[in-house]
Order: C-alpha cells, then structure tokens, then sequence
C-alpha cells in the first residue's frame, strides 16, 4: 500500500510543477521475447463448478517449477498513452505422497496416495495507460485493462490400499481488472527506460494485487535488452466471489528478453 501511496501523491503533485511538463514526441512500437519462471504457491478449497476441491499446489501436490515456454509482448508507447499486449506461459510438475485427504474435481485421494501432477499457467495481459502527468524525462499514468490467468492441471493419483490409478483434471479461470497506477522514466537519450506499476482491487471481501518493475536498455536504438520483475497475489474467500470457494495464489518471478523498437 506504500508504493500505491506514492503513486498517488505523485499524481496529484501541486500545479507548480507544471512548468516541467514535456512536450509531446512521437510514439514508439517495439516487440520483445523474454522467459520468466516464477514461483507458484497457494491452495484450493470448497466446490468449483459443482465438484469439491481442497488441495494445496505445494504441500498436498509438490509442485515446482519446470520452466517455460518464450512469452512475448508488443506496446506502444506515446506521449499522452501506453498499449501493452503480452502472454506467458510455465509449467509446474509434482510427484508427491500426500500426508491427508485431497480433492480434486471430486475425486478422492486417501492419505499415503501418490499424486503424479503437472500444470500449465498462461496469462494473457491487456493494458491500456493513460498518462496523466508527463515531464520532461518521466511520467505519471493511470493503468486500466485485463489479465487473465489460466490454470491447467492434470493428475494421476494411485491410492495406497487400492492400488489402482486414477486420472483427474482441474481447470481455473481467473480474469481479473487492471486498476491501478504505473511510473516511468528515462536518460541517455531514451537508451535507459525504467517503469513501475501498482494494480490493486478489492471486492466483498476478495483482494488482488499486482505490481513490478521493468527494466529496459537500447545499447542500438532499435535493439534493447530488458529485465523485469513481478509479482501477483489472490485472496479470495468463501462467499465473495463465489458462494462455496476459497482460493489463495501466490505468483513471484524475474525473468529476462530481448526488445526489438521501430
């Protein structure tokens, strides 16, 4: 909430910094390939779509990361606003004995089952930035659009006394608003470029957040190389955005490309 706070105040700064307000200048495209391998944590319980869960991704499934796949991006960036159009995609494997009962889509793993997992995270980003106040080597923007996070899991469970395998699938949608506020700057003639944002919503109850810093330098004008981190948190409890489901989720990662800007 600091870095919310800050953001704030920035964009309601006093008029007397007008005066340093840039002067327009043209926009710029670029297209970029990057890897990011985050951290996944977090749990399900109650009922998703008339069928029980409760499971944990760490603790009942034992799953970690096993890379991903190239993402990509394509902005642009103007003087008065900010498109961004990305996607991602990492995958996640388990192999695990769990210590007490899990539910996946209805299905029952006792404990002493062993659970075979893998997982698939694609997110597909859409942002829209309005910049509010500009300078004359940075900017203040508010940020609206979308993000969508779609998880994929796929499990073999083989229960202790029964002996007998059986396959199991979960899927979970979660689209959610980007609302919030991001700050930018750059130096050395735009070779350096440096943004940060804050994306927060809160709703009966439910909270989500979002928030990173990228990184990019052009040492050729039309070729840069980036880094950026970020992180994503969900709270959702019973009874706020469904009637008999709890979900918390815990997204965290670097990850690293290469810019092409025209």
């Amino acid at each position: 909430m600091r870095s919310m706070t800050l953001m704030v105040a920035l964009l309601v700064a006093s008029p007397a910094a007008l005066p340093m307000l840039a002067q327009d200048v043209p926009g710029k495209w670029s297209v970029d390939i990057h890897s990011c391998s985050p951290t996944l944590t977090g749990n399900y319980h109650g009922t998703q779509n008339g069928q029980a869960v409760n499971f944990d991704l760490v603790n009942d499934l034992g799953l970690a990361k096993n890379g991903s796949t190239p993402g990509a991006s394509l902005e642009y960036q103007g003087p008065r606003f900010g498109l961004e159009l990305s996607m991602d995609t990492q995958k996640y494997d388990g192999d695990h004995t769990v210590t007490e009962p899990v539910v996946i889509s209805g299905q029952k793993f006792n404990a002493q089952a062993r659970l075979v997992t893998d997982l698939k995270l694609t997110t597909t980003t859409f942002n829209w930035t309005i910049r509010a106040l500009k300078f004359t080597n940075a900017w203040v923007g508010i940020d609206l659009g979308v993000r969508s996070t779609q998880l994929d899991l796929n499990a073999v469970g083989t229960n202790y006394l029964a002996g007998q395998s059986v396959p199991v699938t979960f899927k979970s949608p979660l689209p959610m608003p980007q609302v919030g506020l991001s700050v930018g700057f750059h130096v050395l003639e735009e070779r350096l470029i440096v943004k940060g944002y804050y994306h927060y919503l809160g709703y009966k109850g439910a909270t989500y957040y979002h928030s990173g810093v990228d990184v990019r330098f052009f040492p050729l004008r039309w070729l840069g190389l980036r880094a950026f981190t970020d992180t994503e948190n969900w709270k959702i409890p019973n009874n706020s955005l469904a009637s008999d489901l709890q979900v918390g989720l815990n997204r965290s990662g670097t990850g690293f490309g290469v810019v092409f800007r025209f």
